[in-house]
């Protein structure tokens, strides 16, 4: 199976990333999914990231970085935000069954 990294964006790295990948990777290990969540700084997203997560302002910026699959997420607190991220992860997953 291949392993598939969600990078979380934000300005700073700090407070929105870190509290936005917490919530998600509750909602990952409620789904029952093994992802690794990393944050990132918009000035450091890997040019090979292929899951971007974070507010629209930011990564609107960088979607020339970006790679298959871009999530903007501008309530990083509410679970029910990350809803369409959680059913792309259960596709792309379920391909490499």
């Amino acid at each position: 199976m291949k392993a598939i990294e969600i990078a979380f964006v934000c300005e700073s790295g700090l407070v929105g990333s870190v509290m936005g990948a917490q919530v998600l990777r509750k909602r990952l290990q409620q789904e029952k999914l093994q992802v690794t969540v990393r944050t990132y700084r918009v000035q450091e997203l890997p040019s090979d990231a292929s899951f971007i997560v974070g507010p629209e302002r930011i990564i609107r910026n960088v979607l020339r970085k970006a790679g298959d699959h871009v999530f903007f997420i501008n309530q990083v607190l509410i679970e029910a935000a990350y809803d369409d991220v959680i059913i792309t992860l259960r596709k792309e997953l379920s391909r490499f069954d």
